[in-house]
């Protein structure tokens, strides 16, 4: 038996894989302007500095496309790691885990390719924008630091959710933790926290060093995150029991006399 998926549905997947290519168009383009031998920007903004410049920019897009997506309730994940952590905060159908995953990565291959076509072979002295880890980290460094970024980041969305008056807040918290893991564990571990933005410029620049810590941390930080989540979520309070079979209905208590 085929089955459709709903064009609502289909219309918030196919959004979900153009946010994500742009964004990594995006990405490849801030490091071919910053980061390559030829760069107009290299020779001003310099390592400190264009990390710095690079969370700006970075934290207030995400800001924007995060709030756009939680007013009108449409895609702007733009990370599996993140799908699946709301899946497992019960804030995100399960049903839509895999399709926005999907649409992730191939948005991720797309933004890369369409930063190829763009700028041309200066994007391949970048590595097309592909992170990596200082010397002296090793796979177990990077697993943690792309573990714990994301234990917070999604640790944070957590609290506010359970909280929904201050919901609203959700997209200014991730757009600052974006910017911090750019600023603060980009020049050490790359600072991804993402898999789709790493896989789709590591397999372009055939720059695979610890792929996997890339792919498997953010996923494990978030699903840490949601586990934190379910320890700390309040009990649902006891249902009221069932009236059994003959019994009388109690009637209700007589309101009490005003006092005189």
């Amino acid at each position: 038996m085929t089955t459709t998926v709903p064009p609502r549905r289909a219309r918030m997947y196919l959004l979900e894989f153009l946010i994500t290519t742009g964004i990594l168009f995006l990405i490849v383009t801030a490091a071919r302007w910053l980061f390559a031998p030829d760069a107009p920007l290299g020779s001003t903004v310099r390592g400190r500095a264009a990390f710095a410049l690079m969370a700006v920019v970075f934290g207030v897009v995400n800001t924007v496309i995060i709030h756009y997506s939680m007013t009108r309730r449409t895609a702007g994940h733009m990370n599996p790691s993140v799908s699946i952590g709301l899946w497992l905060l019960r804030a995100f159908p399960g049903r839509d885990v895999l399709p926005f995953c999907v649409a992730q990565f191939a948005g991720a291959f797309a933004g890369t390719a369409l930063g190829r076509l763009v700028w041309g072979p200066a994007v391949e002295s970048v590595r097309y924008s592909a992170v990596g880890a200082a010397d002296g980290w090793d796979f177990w460094d990077v697993l943690a630091a792309e573990t714990v970024g994301q234990l917070i980041c999604m640790t944070l969305v957590a609290g506010l959710l359970l909280r929904p008056r201050w919901e609203f807040l959700i997209p200014s918290v991730v757009g600052v933790c974006i910017a911090g893991f750019i600023f603060i564990l980009g020049p050490v571990a790359g600072g991804a926290v993402n898999p789709a933005r790493q896989l789709g410029p590591a397999v372009f620049s055939g720059n695979t060093a610890f792929l996997a810590a890339y792919l498997v941390g953010p996923v494990l930080g978030a699903a840490l995150a949601a586990a934190l989540a379910a320890g700390l979520r309040p009990p649902a309070a006891p249902a009221a029991p069932a009236p059994q079979a003959g019994a009388e209905p109690v009637p209700p208590p007589a309101p009490a006399e005003r006092t005189r």
